[in-house]
C-alpha cells in the first residue's frame, strides 16, 4: 500500500482532473464469498501520456484474494479492458496494489478502462471477498498521469459495506463478576464462520441461567440487530458461580456463556477484558468504528489504539485522540491512549506505549518519508532514549512480538510492568521464559495487533502474517476507568488468554498475582480457575520450573485419538510453521473427524476418507490437531506422516538490507510415526523435533475434564530469592491462559 495514501491528506492532493472511478456493483459484499466486482475508471482532463501509472490499492492489511493474471479458469482472475487500440500493462506487486500501467498510446478525457476483480468469464470462480466486516472498503486510486513518480488520488474513492455472512454460532458474553442485587448487561452476538456478527441472522433466542434474573427469557434479532443484541437488567440473585445458556432451537443453535462470580459484597478488585494492543487501521476516519466495535460488539471493557508510530501523521495523531476522548465512558468502556513505539529489533523492537491521561504528545522511533518532518527532533530512536524520555513519566510500556519483536535485552522496570504473549501474529511463549529467564518481575498480557477494525475478536483470516485468532487480557481493577487499568497494569493484575474468558484466581500467601513480598516460610499457593470449557491441565511453575500439574481429564478415550502438532519456528516475528500431514489406518475404520483449534481457514482437511485423513495446517506456537473416532481392535495400525515448513521474512529492496518485506518458506522437519490402537492404551507417543517446543504426539484422546478446579500447594522447595509462581491453564480444547506471577522473595533461615 502507498504510503501517501492518507485519507486526511486527501482533500489536499487529491484533483478532479486525473481522472474519476465507479464500480458497477457497489451492493453490500457478504465476507468472504466469491464474486465478480467491475471497476471503472475514467480517463479525467489531464490525461495520461504513455509510461502514466493508475494505482489501485486499499486502506486495509486486507486479506481478500491475491489477484492473479495467468490462469482464467481460476479463482482471482484479474483482467483490465482498455479503450480501442490502446496498450495497458497489469501488475500486482503486493498484497494490497494493482499497478495499471500505460505502455502504448496515450489515454485522453473521457476515455475508460475497466478492471475485472475475479473475472468468470471463461469459467473461474470469481474472488474471494475480504473476510472481515468493514462499513467502508474503499479502492484507494492514484494516478501518476505522466510516469515521473508524482502520485495524485482521485477526489472521490469507491467503496464497498463488507458484511457478516450466515450463523453458524452464538456466543454469550457476560460480566466474571456481579455482585447480588446489582444489574448487568450481558451480550449476544450471533457469529459467521469468519467470527463477524452476522447481520442477517434472524432468530429468537431463549435465555436462562440459574440464580440470574432476567427481565426477559427470550430476544429476537431482526434487521436492526446488525447480529448483536444487549440485555440489560439482568441481576443474581443467589451468589455463587454461574453461566447463563442461551438457545436458538428452530436454528440449532445453542451456547454457554463465560462464568459469572457472583458474590454478596462487591469485591475490592473486579475482573475486567480487554484487548490493550487493539492493532489500528490506517484511515484515522474508522479509528471511530474501532471502539464501537469493541464496545458494542466484542463486548470488552477496554482498547488500546496502537498505530505504528512512523506512520502516525500528526493530523491522524489529533483524530485518534479525539475518538479516544469521545469512546471514554468510565464504568463501562475505557479508550487507552497511546501508540506502539515501532523501532526495529537492533533498536529495540516494538513497544506498545499507554499514557494515563489523553491529550499526550507523541514521541515517534522514526518519521517515515512522507510524514512532515518539523518535529523529527522529537523522535526517540532507540529504546534506550524511549525508556530514558518515559522512565519518570505516569505511562505504561508493553513489548511484544508484533511485526517486529521487542528485544528484551534493554527493559526498564519502572515503566515496563508486563510483556504481550500472545496475539494475532501467534503465541510466544518462548518470550515469556526469556523474561524470566533474565529475572525481570513482568506480568503477561493478550491482544490481537489486527488491522480488521475488530479489536477483542478478532480471527487471523487469510492473512499469510497472521495464524491464530486473538487474545484478551483479564485484569483485576478497583475500578473501571483510565487510572483503574492502568494501576492493575502497573501493579501486574492482569493474565492473558488465547481468547477465552477464564477466571483465573492465583495468590501466594494471600497475596494476589503481580505482588511482590518477602517470607521466611515455605509460600502456599492458592489457584482457582473458572474455565470457558473443560479443563484438561493447570499447571503451576516457579520461574521455569514445573513444580505441580493438576490433570483433570478423567481418563482417556481408548476409541478415539488425538494427534497434535505445534511449536514456532524461531524466536522473532513471523515464526509460524507450515504443517502437511496424513494419518493412515490398517484393519479399522475412521468413522468421525474433528479439528482442535484450525484457528487460520488456510487451515484445513485435504483429504477424509474412513482409512485415512490429510491436512494443512498453518499455526504459530499454539497446539493444533485432530481428534479421529476409530472403529478398531487393538491391533488397527496407525500412522501419522507429517512435513512442515517454517515460515521466515525476507528483505528485497536495496539488495535484501532494506525495504518490503516478504512471507517465505524454509523445508523443516519430516516425520513418521506408526503405532497402534492396542500400543497408545500404555500411553502418548510424541517426538520432539528439536526447537521452540516443535512436536508432534499421538495420543488416546482425554475425556472431557471440569470446567472448575480449585488447589492449594506449599512450595518446600523455595530459592533463597525471587521466587516468580505463576500459572499456565489448557483447556481440552487447547485454549489457554497464563497467569502473572506472584513475585515471592524467599528469606532463607541462617
Amino acid at each position: 500500500m502507498s504510503e501517501t495514501m492518507d485519507p486526511l491528506g486527501l482533500a489536499e492532493r487529491s484533483s478532479p482532473t486525473v481522472g474519476s472511478a465507479h464500480l458497477t456493483n457497489p451492493d453490500p459484499v457478504v465476507a468472504g464469498e466469491f464474486g465478480t466486482w467491475q471497476l471503472v475508471f475514467t480517463v479525467g482532463p489531464d490525461g495520461i501520456d504513455t509510461g502514466g501509472i493508475v494505482r489501485i490499492g486499499t486502506d486495509s492489511d486486507t486479506d481478500w484474494g491475491l489477484p492473479q493474471l495467468h490462469d482464467p479458469t481460476a479463482a482471482e482472475y484479474l483482467t483490465v479492458a482498455p479503450p480501442p487500440d490502446a496498450e495497458l500493462a497489469t501488475q500486482v506487486p503486493d498484497l494490497v496494489t494493482v499497478l495499471v500501467v500505460n505502455t502504448g498510446r496515450s489515454l485522453n478525457e473521457g476515455e475508460q478502462f475497466t478492471v475485472t476483480y475475479g473475472d468468470q468469464s471463461r469459467g473461474g470462480p470469481g474472488s474471494r471477498s475480504q473476510t472481515f466486516i468493514e462499513p467502508r472498503r474503499y479502492f484507494w486510486i492514484e494516478v501518476d498521469t505522466d510516469g515521473s513518480g508524482d502520485f495524485v488520488p482521485i477526489k472521490t474513492l469507491p467503496e464497498l459495506p463488507i458484511i457478516g455472512g450466515d450463523a453458524i454460532r452464538l456466543v454469550a458474553i457476560a460480566p466474571s463478576n456481579a455482585v447480588a442485587g446489582e444489574d448487568f448487561r450481558i451480550n449476544i452476538k450471533a457469529e459467521d464462520r469468519w467470527g463477524n456478527p452476522a447481520n442477517q441472522y434472524r432468530g429468537t433466542v431463549a435465555i436462562s441461567g440459574a440464580g440470574i434474573g432476567l427481565d426477559t427469557d427470550e430476544v429476537t434479532f431482526d434487521e436492526s440487530s446488525n447480529g448483536v443484541i444487549w440485555i440489560d437488567g439482568c441481576r443474581i440473585t443467589e451468589p455463587g458461580e454461574h453461566r447463563l445458556t442461551v438457545r436458538d432451537d428452530d436454528n440449532g443453535h445453542t451456547s454457554e456463556s463465560n462464568p459469572i462470580v457472583a458474590t454478596e459484597d462487591a469485591p475490592d478488585y473486579r475482573l475486567y477484558w480487554g484487548d490493550p494492543h487493539g492493532g489500528q487501521v490506517v484511515d484515522a476516519y474508522k479509528i471511530a468504528d474501532f471502539f464501537k466495535y469493541a464496545r458494542d460488539v466484542a463486548g470488552i471493557h477496554f482498547a488500546g489504539f496502537q498505530r505504528n508510530d512512523p506512520a502516525i501523521t500528526n493530523d491522524a495523531y489529533d483524530v485518534q485522540q479525539q475518538a479516544e476522548r469521545d469512546h471514554y465512558t468510565p464504568g463501562r468502556f475505557v479508550p487507552l491512549p497511546g501508540y506502539e513505539w515501532s523501532a526495529t529489533t537492533p533498536l529495540g523492537g516494538h513497544h506498545n506505549v499507554y499514557f494515563r491521561r489523553f491529550n499526550q504528545q507523541l514521541r515517534r522511533s522514526a518519521h517515515a518519508a512522507h510524514l512532515d518532518q518539523s518535529d523529527v527532533d522529537t523522535d526517540l530512536p532507540h529504546v534506550r532514549e524511549m525508556h530514558a524520555e518515559f522512565r519518570y513519566h505516569d505511562i505504561v510500556v508493553t513489548p511484544h512480538v508484533g511485526g517486529i519483536a521487542a528485544d528484551l535485552e534493554y527493559h526498564e522496570p519502572q515503566i515496563e510492568p508486563a510483556l504481550e504473549i500472545t496475539s494475532t501474529h501467534g503465541q510466544f511463549e518462548w518470550f515469556l521464559k526469556e523474561s524470566l529467564e533474565r529475572k525481570y518481575k513482568m506480568g503477561f498480557v493478550g491482544g490481537s495487533d489486527c488491522y480488521t477494525g475488530r479489536p477483542g475478536d478478532d480471527q487471523p483470516g487469510f492473512q499469510l502474517r497472521r495464524y491464530q485468532k486473538a487474545g484478551l487480557t483479564g485484569i483485576y481493577a478497583e475500578e473501571l476507568t483510565l487510572d483503574g487499568i492502568l494501576n492493575a497494569m502497573k501493579a501486574r493484575r492482569v493474565y492473558a488468554t488465547s481468547g477465552v474468558r477464564i477466571v483465573a484466581v492465583v495468590s501466594a500467601d494471600g497475596h494476589m498475582m503481580g505482588s511482590e513480598y518477602s517470607t521466611p516460610d515455605h509460600p502456599e499457593i492458592s489457584v482457582k480457575i473458572l474455565a470457558d470449557g473443560p479443563l484438561e491441565r493447570v499447571e503451576l511453575f516457579r520461574g521455569l520450573d514445573l513444580i505441580h500439574s493438576e490433570e483433570l481429564s478423567p481418563g482417556t478415550i481408548a476409541d478415539r485419538i488425538r494427534v497434535t502438532w505445534e511449536g514456532a519456528s524461531r524466536e522473532t516475528s513471523y515464526s509460524g510453521v507450515v504443517w502437511e500431514g496424513g494419518v493412515n489406518v490398517t484393519d479399522g475404520t475412521i468413522t468421525n473427524v474433528e479439528k482442535v483449534r484450525f484457528d487460520s481457514p488456510r487451515s484445513h482437511l485435504t483429504a477424509s476418507t474412513d482409512a485415512a485423513v490429510a491436512w494443512k495446517s498453518w499455526t504459530c506456537g499454539y497446539r493444533s490437531g485432530l481428534l479421529l473416532d476409530i472403529d478398531g481392535s487393538p491391533d488397527t495400525a496407525i500412522e501419522l506422516a507429517l512435513t512442515s515448513e517454517v515460515i521466515a521474512s525476507s528483505q528485497y529492496s536495496d539488495h535484501g538490507r532494506d525495504g518490503a518485506r516478504r512471507i517465505t518458506f524454509a523445508t523443516a522437519d519430516r516425520l513418521h510415526l506408526p503405532t497402534t490402537l492396542g500400543s497408545l492404551a500404555d500411553g502418548p507417543k510424541i517426538v520432539d523435533l528439536g526447537q521452540l517446543d516443535r512436536k508432534a504426539t499421538i495420543e488416546q484422546a482425554p475425556q472431557p475434564g471440569p470446567t472448575r478446579t480449585e488447589f492449594t500447594i506449599t512450595d518446600k522447595n523455595p530459592t533463597p530469592g525471587i521466587n516468580p509462581y505463576w500459572v499456565r491453564v489448557t483447556q481440552t480444547n487447547q485454549e489457554k491462559a497464563w497467569t502473572s506471577p506472584v513475585f515471592v522473595d524467599h528469606i532463607a533461615p541462617i
